[in-house]
């Protein structure tokens, strides 16, 4: 069935064609029926298309790929064999200057659309090899009745298993030879064990992989962090942090997103929310004066002191408390500072934090953000308080995947 009139509301089961006019955050390609919006996964910008209605919300639908009628120039062969059932990637189809184009995209609609930010200036990405290169991943172990274990991914919107019995592409060749150690012998995970946490860093004779498996509970993170220590450099720096300590994870980009996010900055006072185990606290502290780290998990802090401690700081402080609670409670105590640093987890900072920043008054704020909803939403309130982007640098953190890290610069105006 071709496009609809717009007077008939689509059905759920019914089949359509169409042309995806581009890629959305999420990764789904969008497809124009009538009125109405339609989201398929696993198409590409320029895709002939016939596809099959799952659901139907509102003005929203989703569908499924029934087949390709006339391909985009942008698809290629996927190269892993379990993409489109492993929920682990999304973009394996497209090229990948395809999916550096597409993220680009995904920021510019999020700030115009979510923001208000019409942003005009450059908007360039950064990039680095597109495989091998996740330095952590979280795998399943599911049982069967008589007692077997099976590992691997969840599959793509589901609970399903993915098990994984070739390398994944994505990861280091190291991750993949003992990922593959445990794979090949089941009996030897504990019996409790739900998750395998694999984590790749430097070791005296170069890349090594740490596999541990666990509860996978939140409250035991700290007994799962206690497992392993992981060591990585970046630039001047060696970092170590725990299997559970949050770290970036790709190994390839870590260091040019942390030298474009600061750039040349100097000045007297740096604050750094959201710090986790150093990754920003420490590069500034050659930069400036006095440096407040602020860090609300108690195993990323311990790590962090000790990086800290490591290199000899001596100007660094860290402040073991929510950001919201110490811009509440605790900040009063620190002059106007140069620099703000935020680097928030994929919920963003939040009306209460942007509102705590802005009575800083902070010289320069970096934002350093995963998520491009949650970026657009609190710089439309940093907006409002007179803070406005003067530099966006898109990050292809997760290559393969529809994710994509910012870095926005801001300033206030006079």
């Amino acid at each position: 069935m071709d496009i609809t009139p717009e007077s008939c509301p689509l059905q759920v089961g019914a089949e359509y064609e169409g042309e995806i006019e581009k890629l959305v955050y999420g990764g789904e390609g969008l497809l124009r029926v009538g009125n109405w919006t339609v989201l398929v996964p696993l198409t590409a910008a320029g895709d002939r298309v016939r596809v099959r209605i799952l659901s139907v919300d509102r003005r929203l639908a989703r569908a499924t790929l029934v087949t390709v009628l006339d391909p985009s120039p942008t698809r290629r062969t996927p190269p892993c064999r379990y993409f489109g059932r492993c929920g682990g990637c999304q973009l394996q189809h497209l090229t990948d200057e395809a999916q550096r184009e597409a993220k680009v995209g995904f920021v510019r609609e999020s700030l115009r659309r979510l923001g208000g930010i019409d942003w005009s200036g450059p908007l360039p990405i950064l990039f680095g090899e597109p495989w091998g290169y996740r330095s952590r991943a979280e795998l399943r172990i599911v049982r069967s009745p008589g007692g077997e274990s099976r590992i691997g991914f969840l599959e793509a919107a589901s609970d399903r298993l993915c098990e994984v019995e070739e390398d994944c592409p994505v990861l280091p060749r190291e991750a993949n030879r003992a990922l593959q150690e445990w794979c090949n012998a089941p009996s030897r995970l504990p019996s409790a064990a739900t998750r395998l946490y694999v984590v790749t860093g430097e070791g005296p004779n170069g890349p090594e992989a740490q596999v541990v498996p666990a509860t996978g509970e939140g409250a035991r993170a700290a007994e799962i962090d206690a497992r392993g220590t992981v060591e990585q450099s970046v630039g001047a720096y060696r970092y170590r942090y725990g299997i559970r300590s949050f770290f970036q994870g790709n190994r390839f980009l870590v260091e040019p997103l942390v030298e474009m996010a600061l750039g040349e900055v100097r000045g007297e006072t740096a604050i750094d929310l959201y710090a986790g185990v150093g990754l920003f606290t420490l590069p500034l502290a050659s930069r400036f004066r006095r440096v407040c780290a602020v860090e609300g998990s108690r195993l990323s802090v311990a790590h962090g002191e000790a990086n800290v401690r490591r290199h000899g700081l001596q100007n660094v402080t860290y402040h073991p408390l929510s950001v919201e609670h110490w811009l509440g409670q605790r900040s009063r105590g620190w002059e106007r500072p140069d620099l703000l640093l935020l680097d928030p987890p994929r919920a963003g900072a939040g009306r209460v934090v942007i509102e705590r920043i802005v009575t800083l008054a902070p010289v320069q704020i970096v934002y350093v953000s995963c998520d491009p909803a949650t970026l657009a939403r609190d710089l439309k309130q940093l907006a409002a308080a007179g803070y406005h982007p003067t530099a966006v640098t898109a990050v292809d953190l997760f290559p393969q995947t529809y994710h994509v890290e910012t870095v926005v610069q801001l300033r206030r105006s006079s």
